[in-house]
């Protein structure tokens, strides 16, 4: 039984090194021989990114807060305040919570927002209600925010 069971492995172990083998072999391609690409229909998408220039008084955390809100209407997602503010520290967090000069710009690729969002929108309710003792005072109209005046 031992040396039928060795024979097996054996045999295993020499046919998938062949085929290894083969594998490796290089094969020459001749232009007449291949066959064309098919066309593409779409092009690669090029990432979307939100763009900002810090304006007197703007911090990253007031554009994080407007590029989450941005997401949230574009993608039809109904955060709540406690949500954007979530979404907007971790978005600064994320960032190093930069200080910004007047007339910088600041870009955010909307895959970064989009993960913020997304973990926002994941809290709890008792989680969400933690957030909402933050949102007290804070102005959550972003209009003029990052952008020219």
């Amino acid at each position: 039984m031992k040396k039928l069971a060795t024979a097996v492995i054996t045999a295993f172990y020499s046919l998938s090194t062949f085929l290894g083998l083969t594998a490796m072999i290089p094969v020459t391609v001749h232009a007449a021989d291949a066959k064309p690409a098919p066309a593409k229909t779409q092009t690669a998408a090029k990432p979307v990114v939100y763009n900002y220039v810090a304006q007197k008084n703007d911090s990253f955390s007031k554009l994080a807060r407007k590029a989450a809100q941005t997401y949230s209407v574009k993608n039809k997602i109904k955060l709540s305040n406690a949500k954007v503010l979530a979404a907007e520290t971790w978005l600064t967090q994320d960032a190093g919570s930069p200080r910004l000069a007047v007339g910088q710009k600041v870009a955010m690729p909307e895959s970064t927002v989009k993960a913020a969002v997304d973990k926002a929108v994941k809290l709890s309710a008792a989680k969400e209600a933690a957030w909402n003792a933050y949102t007290a005072g804070v102005n959550f109209n972003t209009n003029a925010v990052g952008q020219s005046k």
